[in-house]
């Protein structure tokens, strides 16, 4: 999956207001439970891959934004690209989840929280550190 010209400078338009660097990773290996992806056709796809095709352009499309890649020998949640000190994503982000790559990328390059002050002052009140999953899906 290449990204088109319109897809590229949509990205560009995004990474424009980031504020300051972002590094990201992208880890890729043997999935700990294999999963078959077949696309349209009913060829088979090879998901480290194409995430590191969409990651590497994705990344590219920024001064802002490196890039480390990194090879696992032994099976696990792969790929999986680390946004930043705290945002992780697993799987594919292709199609709706490119999306949530990016302004994930955005969302790290901010140089304070996106939150509203509402928001962030319950934020104070918790007691313990609380880890926040986000499942996406188009359905």
């Amino acid at each position: 999956m290449t990204l088109g010209e319109r897809e590229q400078e949509a990205i560009r338009s995004v990474f424009a207001g980031l504020e300051r660097d972002v590094e990201v990773t992208l880890e890729l290996g043997p999935t700990a439970t294999p999963v078959t992806l077949l696309a349209a056709g009913g060829r088979e796809i090879d998901s480290n891959g194409l995430a590191r095709e969409i990651v590497e352009a994705v990344c590219a499309l920024s001064g802002r934004v490196t890039l480390t890649l990194v090879e696992h020998d032994e099976p696990g949640p792969w790929p999986r690209t680390v946004i930043g000190a705290g945002l992780e994503y697993l799987g594919m982000p292709a199609g709706y989840e490119l999306t949530t790559l990016v302004h994930g990328i955005l969302e790290a390059g901010r140089e304070g929280p996106s939150l509203t002050e509402a928001s962030l002052a319950r934020l104070e009140t918790l007691e313990q550190d609380v880890t926040v999953d986000v499942f996406v899906t188009p359905t």
